[in-house]
């Protein structure tokens, strides 16, 4: 295509999910804000102005009226600005705290992480997604929520299923058909569960949400406990899980940085934000133009809806040195959990969740490797991930 216009109007929803990078880095270069009719959102695509952004709730209001996540799950936290989303993070964040985090992470998180490598390591070789990643977690998330009463199969199949709704901003019906149909299979299943934690608070995440006083505007009902639970079945199982993906196939493609963490184990704490960088499993904070405002060399009329694209900020040639490499060496805070009052809540539990299983899993499983027959398929721009993880590794006699 010759013009910008015209590149933009080409954009299809099936090449963002199969590679979104080189459309990215077209647009920070030629149209860092730009309408792409696909998903009927306006991208924004360079570092500062992505920043920008997350940090001016007055011009760029989380409560977008054609937000997917809203449409799926109902207003929660993630699409509410001001006192109303404080309201709200103030029944979640004291438990969230990183030194609060540190307190009770490993003991769920090992066990768990345990188990499931216990139930294939003497294989030589296995896919990790499903058999590791995602249902260590799940698990681990649902134990902190106080959900642990509910199976790992049901739980990604929830969280797989509300991602659906979340990422359709082709408003197809088809998906937006299933993720609905999840939501109420949720209300349904969570609600003997909410019944009982209002009796008998336990400390968990969804007990903390129903009983925590926030200084105004008094507790969560119960419809707003219901849909930031979903939220966090969402993002907060989906992205661990993803994020964990993510730092095992970069790293397993990279035998140096590999090699670097075998030898210096502190190391891994780097090469998990380094990758959460380079692939970022979450794209995107969604927000809508609340009164005419320039942004770069645009202007944005009110109401326009726009993506500020956390996956193309991390890529920044303006903000990052080879942003297009991987180095486990490298500095700077990224962007993977968003910016702004809406970085992630569980941001500190997520480091844990992918942190502490991929020790396990190098340290148990030796000479762990890529399988060469089945090579890896990243996909998505919403929610990035590896589609499957086949590896192998050696088994002693």
């Amino acid at each position: 295509m010759s013009t910008t216009t015209d590149f933009a109007a080409s954009i299809t929803v099936e090449e963002l999910e199969r590679d979104p990078f080189p459309i990215y880095r077209r647009l920070r270069a030629d149209a860092p804000v730009c309408h792409v009719p696909a998903v009927g959102l306006t991208l924004v695509t360079r570092w500062d102005d992505v920043q920008h952004v997350a940090t001016h709730p007055e011009l760029f209001t989380a409560d977008v009226a054609s937000s997917p996540l809203t449409r799926t799950l109902g207003q929660n936290m993630l699409t509410l600005d001001g006192e109303a989303q404080k309201r709200i993070r103030a029944t979640i964040d004291p438990s969230q705290r990183p030194r609060v985090v540190e307190g009770y992470a490993p003991g769920i998180i090992r066990p768990i992480a345990q188990r499931h490598l216990a139930a294939f390591e003497g294989r030589g070789s296995g896919e990790l997604m499903a058999e590791y990643c995602e249902p260590v977690s799940v698990l681990s998330l649902g134990t902190v929520m106080g959900l642990g009463e509910i199976d790992a199969g049901t739980l990604r199949r929830w969280f797989g299923n509300l991602a659906l709704g979340g990422a359709n901003f082709e408003a197809d019906p088809a998906k937006q058909r299933v993720a609905d149909e999840t939501s109420r299979e949720i209300d349904e299943v969570v609600a003997p569960i909410l019944d009982r934690l209002e009796q008998e608070p336990d400390g968990s995440v969804v007990s903390s949400m129903l009983h925590e006083e926030p200084a105004t505007g008094g507790r969560l009902s119960r419809d707003e406990g219901m849909s930031n639970l979903k939220l966090i079945l969402l993002g907060g199982m989906q992205e661990p899980g993803d994020a964990m993906g993510i730092v095992l196939w970069a790293l397993l493609a990279h035998p140096d940085a590999l090699a670097d963490v075998r030898e210096d184990p502190a190391m891994l704490r780097g090469a998990v934000e380094e990758a959460l960088r380079w692939h970022s499993p979450v794209g995107t904070q969604t927000r809508q133009v609340t009164q005419r405002t320039e942004l770069g060399v645009v202007t944005l009329e009110p109401g326009t809806a726009i993506a500020a694209v956390l996956a193309s900020a991390n890529r920044d040639e303006r903000h990052w040195d080879e942003p297009d490499r991987f180095d486990i060496h490298r500095r700077g805070a990224h962007a993977a959990f968003g910016l702004g009052a809406h970085h992630c809540a569980g941001a500190a539990l997520a480091r844990h969740e992918v942190r502490l299983p991929i020790e396990l899993l190098l340290d148990g499983l030796p000479g762990l490797r890529l399988d060469p027959d089945r090579p890896v398929e990243m996909a998505g721009w919403e929610f990035r991930a590896p589609t499957a993880l086949h590896v192998r590794w050696e088994v002693g006699p």
